[in-house]
């Protein structure tokens, strides 16, 4: 210590005191002491202000489908995910870590029944329990259209980020719906975490006009990202933000970037974003690498949590460190019991729902070979569709509608509404419009074009022969009505098909929605649900049984075919 002190001029003075052993002692200067405290509480403010490595978790959740209970995931594997289980990881990284962030990346309340019976209303309120610092929306949100949809941004507590959508024209006044909802909407959020404004960006897809038909999203419009990044980056940096993330409801994809997903081009554009997490497209990214920028991705259904971990150094004042996981929700996680408290009256409506009774199968109805193969859950749907139809004074010629084939059995015995579920998650409605036969084999192109992908939909009500390898064009061999007569040249078919498909399938079915928004197709649509119309003919009928009409047949691929 004899260095120290003499170092800061505070060792023993030429003025000495008189110990009580007679022994003589040197004095302590205390005003050089005063200076050495003040010193050390300097050097202790710099340590703290300068230098300092700051570590950020940011926990997020994406395309949750109002799944708050573990459900099963495409592959069939049960007692996976569900929020209750997210958020018992949720509160215990909080508990561990006070420097932690919580978002969502969209797709949030669509997709059950207790999320459908809600009007999503009970999604929001466990958002807005679990605090989340922000909610960014995605095309699904938009199914029930605006008024639903503004009704649960008034309800949320949390920031509602989605800096690409905006009024449709800017000369004139949104409806009020629309009105409501970008009064909700921001383009970013600041959070500051330890000293580190954090600045949060979120996107939706721009993806959203090419499935959702004009009327749910009426007076919105939905801009492209990286067109929309150069406007908002530059505004949240001179907020103060010092740490870029950016959630979107978008997904990286190998094959490059599409009208929906723009991953690789905004990675490419702003390299200064710490962390892009994404959503959309229903796939788990724990941790990879877009053009360096660090890019996580939760899966669905709340089957994983995802967890990114940056370090910022204030010193350096970046990011110094990045990393990223998902966390699997499975059996070994507890769910919470304050969000099964929170959201129970809505869970308990929904159950004794699924569990109705609404008829009876005589034998299996299966999507076993679907989408290729005609199956007997694509003659239930179409006969439904068919009969609603009619009951409403429309007969209908055709019908083009897919199947969703990853879950959709329905077995043998009681059918309940959970049966029907599965059959069809979506609330896609229907619509009808007249066309002539060289229409409607524009649409059949474009429907063998997918015969390799799960859009591929089939047709019923005419029988449909074609070659899927066939040149562009030209791959229907011969379309006939269902008794083998030919079809007039002139002759006009009245032809069903579901909002999603009309609204073009997400570019899938450009060519059909061309055709049917003409004014000379007369166009109709109808506020009746696919999923409701199969309930109605389910209780009407009492008892179903599977059925093969022979609707479609393919040439030159038998062998193919046999073998699938």
């Amino acid at each position: 210590m004899e260095s120290l002190w003499t170092i800061y001029g505070l060792g023993p003075t030429n003025s000495v005191a008189q110990a009580s052993g007679g022994k003589r002692v040197p004095m302590i200067d205390f005003r050089r002491l005063n200076r050495l405290l003040g010193l050390v509480f300097f050097l202790a403010w710099q340590s703290a202000v300068f230098g300092r490595e700051v570590p950020i978790t940011i926990l997020h959740t994406c395309d949750l489908h109002g799944h708050i209970l573990p459900t099963e995931d495409y592959d069939g594997h049960t007692n996976l995910g569900g929020f209750a289980r997210c958020a018992t990881v949720i509160q215990k990284i909080r508990a561990e870590n006070k420097n932690t962030l919580l978002v969502d990346a969209g797709d949030t309340f669509q997709g059950t029944e207790v999320g459908y019976l809600s009007d999503g209303r009970v999604m929001v309120k466990l958002l807005n329990a679990l605090h989340y610092d922000a909610w960014v929306w995605g095309n699904h949100e938009f199914d029930w259209g605006l008024d639903k949809l503004g009704a649960c941004a008034q309800a949320a507590e949390v920031p509602i980020l989605n800096a690409n959508l905006q009024a449709a024209a800017r000369d004139a006044l949104p409806s009020t719906e629309a009105s409501r909802i970008l009064a909700r909407r921001q383009s970013y959020v600041l959070r500051e975490i330890d000293g580190v404004k954090v600045g949060i960006i979120g996107l939706n897809t721009p993806g959203v006009p090419h499935w959702s038909r004009p009327k749910l999203i009426q007076g919105l419009q939905f801009v492209d990202s990286v067109e929309t990044l150069r406007r908002v980056v530059p505004a949240v940096r001179q907020a103060g933000a010092q740490v870029l993330v950016l959630v979107c409801h978008q997904g990286y994809r190998e094959a490059g970037d599409d009208h929906a997903n723009q991953i690789n081009a905004m990675a490419r554009s702003f390299p200064e974003l710490d962390v892009i997490i994404g959503a959309h497209t229903h796939r788990n990214f724990p941790e990879f690498k877009v053009s360096n920028v660090l890019y996580s991705q939760a899966d669905y259904f709340g089957i994983h949590l995802g967890r990114v971990d940056l370090v910022f150094d204030t010193d350096q004042g970046k990011v110094i460190r990045r990393s990223s996981n998902t966390i699997l929700m499975d059996g070994n996680v507890p769910e919470d019991s304050g969000v099964l408290k929170l959201a129970g009256p809505e869970l308990d409506q929904a159950q004794m729902v699924l569990q109705t009774t609404i008829g009876e199968a005589t034998d299996s109805i299966n999507p076993w070979g679907a989408p290729k193969h005609e199956t007997s859950v694509h003659n239930l749907i179409f006969d439904s569709i068919a009969e609603a139809m009619q009951e409403r004074g429309v007969h209908v010629d055709a019908i083009i509608h897919g199947i969703f084939n990853k879950l959709g059995a329905i077995e043998k015995g009681a059918i309940t509404m959970a049966q029907v579920w599965k059959v069809l998650p979506y609330e896609n409605t229907l619509g009808c419009c007249r066309l002539s036969k060289s229409e409607l084999r524009e649409i059949l192109e474009e429907d063998a074009d997918g015969y390799d992908k799960t859009e591929f939909r089939g047709v019923w009500g005419l029988k449909w022969t074609f070659d899927p390898k066939g040149p562009k064009g030209h791959k229907t061999i011969s379309l006939t009505h269902a008794d083998g007569s030919p079809i007039a040249d002139d002759e006009v078919l009245t032809v069903a098909f579901n909002s999603y498909d009309l609204a073009s399938g997400g570019m899938r079915w450009k060519r059909l929605k061309e055709i049917a928004d003409r004014p000379a197709s007369k166009l109709v649509e109808y506020d009746l649900q696919t999923r409701q119309a199969i309930i109605d003919y389910i209780r009407k009928h009492g008892k179903v049984s599977p059925q093969l009409g022979g609707w479609w047949r393919t040439e030159n691929l038998q062998k193919d075919e046999h073998q699938d």
